[in-house]
């Protein structure tokens, strides 16, 4: 891909590992997994913090990607999205972006977790799942601080090979901070 990439391991599985990657166009200054709340000996879910150096600027931009648990009981989901909030309101002035298969709906109390502090890059549902016909979604990008970005377009991608899950994409615009 000549992409830059990361990879946070969560489990340790058939000799390998499984976990979160994040493919990057741009360079990855830094980067941490994190174990997110593990409720029941659940499967183990992480989120990748990386920092990204955007080209003509000093500035970088903060992105999260994880995979949330997906049983019926959202109490792991619920305790994730307050993890990965925490982690996020460290940095209450930086761009940033978080991505992923959150196993959670549009009106679900995890997304509501979620948009205590993020914006989903699409105000309708745009169903991701099951892969042969979509009826929901449960795949999300989401951004903050709401005054620094701009969303020009969202959609899902019409392609059903690739995963078991259709992909969303997104372009949004990173604004000037005030004052810039």
């Amino acid at each position: 891909t000549k992409m830059h990439v990361v990879f946070g391991p969560n489990i340790e599985l058939q000799g390998g590992h499984y976990g979160n990657a994040v493919l990057s166009r741009h360079p990855i200054n830094a980067h941490q997994n994190h174990l997110l709340p593990n409720i029941d000996a659940g499967e183990q879910r992480g989120v990748i913090v990386a920092e990204l150096a955007l080209a003509g600027t000093k500035e970088s931009l903060l992105l999260f990607a994880t995979h949330l648990d997906f049983r019926a009981d959202e109490r792991e989901r619920l305790a994730s999205a307050k993890a990965i909030n925490d982690l996020a309101a460290k940095h209450p002035l930086r761009p940033a972006l978080l991505a992923g298969d959150l196993n959670a709906t549009p009106t679900s109390k995890t997304l509501d977790r979620f948009k205590s502090m993020w914006l989903p890059a699409n105000e309708n549902a745009l169903p991701t799942i099951p892969v042969t016909q979509p009826s929901q979604q449960i795949d999300f990008i989401l951004y903050r601080p709401r005054d620094r970005w701009k969303v020009l377009k969202v959609k899902v991608l019409d392609e059903a090979i690739a995963s078991d899950h259709r992909a969303i994409f997104a372009v949004l615009e990173l604004l000037p901070a005030k004052g810039q």
